[in-house]
């Protein structure tokens, strides 16, 4: 009977061993969940949840010692893999068992332990197979990760969680892109971008992985409660967390490789050839027809609200910029709510519209010479690229860009600031990276400081994009740090001196509420969430800057216009020290909300997975409304439908949408940044300082997802990659 028993362990000694082996972590699992509850459970809140997973992160992992040492006798390699790929296996096992004995249930009806039952038992052999032949086989080839880490990636981007359940309500749209991730991520998985090992890279994949957690959350409630709110939570936030990490790895060390490795060659069709004779007439001719055609049909061209209001302001209107501020002349309509260069060419060519008794001929005139300007600097960044060497390929690969992604033509005729401003500070960048690269002469040092200028007049903050960026400088010149020196001085005397001008001839700056969304967005989510807590005497001085009593109901997480444009425009800076002190005290009782205010007014920034609106295409009905008879041409109506469903169709088109996307942008910076850094190319960081500088300022901005905010870098990143590929190749 022994030799009969001892006969049949020694047969099936590894299916014993592995039994064994899953017995003994449960038992611990139960042990250690037992002690941490009797440890945390009258300190901690939320401490089942808490005990559950560290008890079950230390049974998993002397599971997976014991599987790898006793039961399947690993031998290790010289790198080894498989911790990832066994707990990777983990986080697909039990997602498989939720969502599956959450659809069976909803189906069949049947007691869900029941079908638990059977569903974890299938796993759990289907485990032993698994792992026997890809995670602990002594003769595998790493065919396991190229395996499992795919499908944590890919269920990472697409499980959906709500409040209380897993979401499947999947139309023809995520199929199809669930498609498309499917073929980039098993493509990328295929050929090993994920075993890429640089240190400074793999950070940013594990922060961005971070916020793509957080983003979720936020993006659906406003707060982080869907990381952590049940257990079931927090298994989707660590397999997100997981999923995201191994794909951001995947990817950042993809798009490294190819921008330090890349080679292009230039033979190219000799008829597209002659385009490089004259690099600059061609891309302004070709960029012309199809920026032009955009033009016809949306003539006399596209304004929003803030361009109705500055064409009231030259007008002679009210606006609503008149009710923020403290008018220093009755009689003067103007504002620096918005530059005032920027109003008065715009207001002015609408209102000589006005005198020949054609509005739309006035608006269409200003649209046409901002077209103009703005092809000419797009046309100029491709003759530039071309003379620094950039591959001919590539300078296509640009000027098809510029052609096919919607918001470069649609923002050529639109009215608003950014657009000038965008294209200056791309023309700064130019001017910034030729003082990097040759000693500048005085015509050089004339071209760089109009940009700058440029710059400063059309965005009323862009004083601080200059002054974040060129005094940096100094530590790559400092041979010429007299000349840095007075170029800086200079600068911001003109911003100053330019100020003063305008005060003296009585045009109003903006107000002060503009600077300080951050802390009233928090103030109102407080008062929304926390009324009780606030005293009467916090109440009378919040009012005295904020009218208190709407101050809840008005809160807008998203967006802080509405909470804002109640300031009291005569608040005096005692009312403003005071309220300071208050929102101070505050944050100390509810800190947690002042984070949660703050994270929902800027995660759009750095979460790429939410999209607003990017491109406008109609007109603002505000100036029809004050009597002016602007409209576009009817017979061009379905070119305009054609054209707006594009844009808005190009958001959804996957992979390609994030051309579209905010955050994008803000990741796409921040990886060319660590890109110079691992190839010590620091000295070119001083490119990307004009980006960085935007991004804080939307983080201190009025509106979450806003891209006409992200405009001026989003505009520039072609020309900015171009020059980090022409320098590493060099």
């Amino acid at each position: 009977m022994i030799k009969i028993i001892k006969d049949i362990y020694t047969k099936y000694a590894l299916y014993f061993k592995y039994i064994i082996s899953a017995g003994i972590s449960f038992v611990l699992d139960i042990v250690l969940y037992s002690i941490f509850l009797l440890i945390l459970e009258k300190k901690v809140s939320q401490s089942i949840i808490i005990a559950t997973f560290l008890a079950r992160a230390i049974s998993s992992l002397v599971n997976y010692l014991m599987n790898k040492h006793k039961v399947f006798n690993y031998k290790k390699e010289s790198k080894d893999n498989t911790l990832s790929q066994y707990f990777g296996l983990v986080i697909i096992n039990v997602t498989l068992s939720a969502v599956i004995v959450s659809y069976l249930s909803s189906i069949f009806h049947i007691y869900s332990t029941f079908i638990k039952i059977v569903i974890d038992i299938l796993i759990f052999i289907s485990n032993f197979f698994i792992q026997k032949k890809f995670i602990f086989n002594n003769n595998k080839n790493n065919k396991i990760t190229r395996f499992i880490l795919p499908i944590v990636c890919f269920i990472a981007i697409f499980i959906k969680i709500d409040e209380i359940k897993i979401i499947f309500n999947y139309n023809l749209l995520d199929f199809f892109n669930m498609l498309i991730w499917s073929l980039i991520i098993f493509y990328l998985f295929k050929n090993n971008y994920y075993q890429k090992d640089k240190k400074i890279l793999n950070i940013f994949s594990l922060i961005m992985s971070i916020l793509m957690v957080l983003g979720y959350s936020y993006d659906y409630n406003y707060s982080p409660n869907l990381v952590y709110k049940s257990e079931l939570h927090i298994l989707i936030s660590l397999i997100k967390l997981f999923g995201f990490y191994y794909l951001y790895k995947t990817i950042f060390n993809y798009f490294y490789e190819k921008i330090t490795t890349l080679n292009i060659k230039q033979h190219i069709n000799k008829t597209i050839d002659k385009f490089f004779n004259h690099p600059y007439i061609y891309s302004f001719l070709i960029l012309f027809i199809i920026y032009g055609i955009y033009l016809i049909i949306f003539y006399p061209g596209i304004i929003n609200y803030d361009n109705a209001n500055q064409i009231k302001e030259v007008l002679g209107l009210h606006t609503r910029y008149l009710d923020s501020i403290i008018v220093l002349n009755k009689n003067i309509t103007l504002t620096n709510f918005n530059p005032i260069i920027h109003t008065l060419l715009l207001g002015g060519l609408f209102k000589f519209g006005v005198y020949l008794n054609n509005v739309n001929l006035g608006l269409f005139i200003y649209t046409f010479i901002q077209m103009l300007v703005f092809i000419s600097c797009l046309s100029y960044t491709i003759k530039f690229l071309f003379k620094e060497g950039l591959n001919k390929k590539l300078i296509l690969v640009i000027l098809l860009i510029y052609i096919i992604i919607p918001y470069f033509p649609l923002y050529s005729i639109t009215c608003v600031k950014d657009t000038y401003f965008s294209i200056f500070v791309l023309i700064y960048i130019i001017e910034l990276y030729r003082y990097l690269k040759i000693d500048f002469k005085i015509k050089d040092y004339i071209k760089l400081i109009i940009s700058m200028l440029l710059v400063i007049l059309f965005r009323n903050n862009g004083i601080y994009l200059i002054l974040l960026s060129f005094p940096f400088t100094l530590f790559i010149k400092e041979k010429k740090k007299r000349e840095i020196i007075i170029i800086s001085i200079l600068i911001f005397s003109f911003n100053f001196l330019y100020g003063k001008i305008l005060l003296y001839n009585e045009i109003p700056n903006t107000s002060i509420r503009e600077m300080l969304s951050i802390p009233f967005q928090q103030t109102a989510r407080y008062v929304k969430y926390h009324e009780e807590d606030v005293t009467k005497e916090e109440s009378k001085i919040i009012d005295k800057i904020l009218d208190y009593d709407t101050l809840g109901e008005r809160y807008e997480e998203d967006l802080s216009d509405k909470v804002k444009n109640k300031y009291n425009k005569y608040a005096t800076n005692e009312d403003l020290t005071n309220y300071f002190k208050v929102w101070f005290k505050m944050f100390f009782k509810h800190p947690l909300t002042y984070v949660n205010a703050t994270v929902s007014n800027v995660y759009g920034y750095f979460y790429p997975n939410t999209y607003s609106w990017y491109v406008y295409t109609g007109l603002n009905e505000k100036l029809e409304e004050a009597g002016y008879n602007y409209h576009f041409i009817d017979n061009f109506e379905v070119g305009r439908n054609i054209i707006t469903g594009y844009s808005y169709a190009f958001k959804n088109i996957p992979v390609i949408k994030l051309s579209v996307n905010c955050a994008f942008y803000t990741i796409a910076y921040i990886f060319l940044c660590l890109v110079l850094i691992i190839n010590k190319k620091k000295k070119y960081i001083i490119l990307l300082l004009p980006a960085f500088s935007l991004i804080l300022m939307n983080i201190a901005g009025p509106a979450n997802t806003y891209f006409r905010y992200v405009l001026p870098y989003a505009i520039s990143l072609p020309l900015i990659i171009s020059l980090i590929y022409i320098e590493l190749k060099r």
